[in-house]
């Protein structure tokens, strides 16, 4: 058994990404690891060989990139023996044509035996458009402008 704390698992994890060590960040992850991303479901897998599959083709376009952990908390996990680590992450590099890669979000990772044993991703791209929120919420429930400033008018 493995005592490692989950932020100390966490922190490897991040570390090994920063080092571009694929194998290091591989071995973070439990052989049978659920990962989960419920914005975008079809997205979620079960296996450490996806989790390979993932970071290989990240860390092979990425340029310079750098992961941070910028905050975290972790308790009890949900089953016996496990940890549950909440670390709201950063990652910034360069896409092969010179752009911006950056991400940003929250994964809850269950941790068990030293390794994340499941976790749910909450990263999304940095949105380098400048939308505000009302813009943005109308986007999302599919109003436009003119509906939008007629639906205050009629109050």
């Amino acid at each position: 058994m493995n005592a490692r704390r989950g932020i100390d698992v966490l922190e490897s994890l991040i570390a090994a990404t920063n080092r571009r060590d694929l194998d290091g960040l591989v071995d973070q992850f439990a052989e049978d690891v659920r990962s989960e991303t419920p914005a975008h479901p079809a997205r979620s897998f079960v296996g450490r060989g996806q989790v390979r599959k993932n970071w290989q083709q990240i860390l092979g376009a990425i340029g310079d990139l750098e992961a941070t952990i910028t905050a975290s908390s972790s308790g009890a996990g949900p089953t016996p023996g496990s940890e549950t680590v909440w670390a709201e992450i950063a990652f910034d590099g360069l896409r092969p044509d010179g752009a911006p890669w950056r991400m940003r979000g929250v994964t809850v990772n269950e941790v068990v035996d030293g390794r994340i044993a499941a976790l749910r991703f909450y990263l999304e791209p940095v949105d380098d458009v400048d939308v505000d929120a009302d813009a943005a919420v109308r986007r999302a429930v599919a109003v436009s402008a003119d509906a939008h400033a007629s639906a205050g008018a009629a109050r």
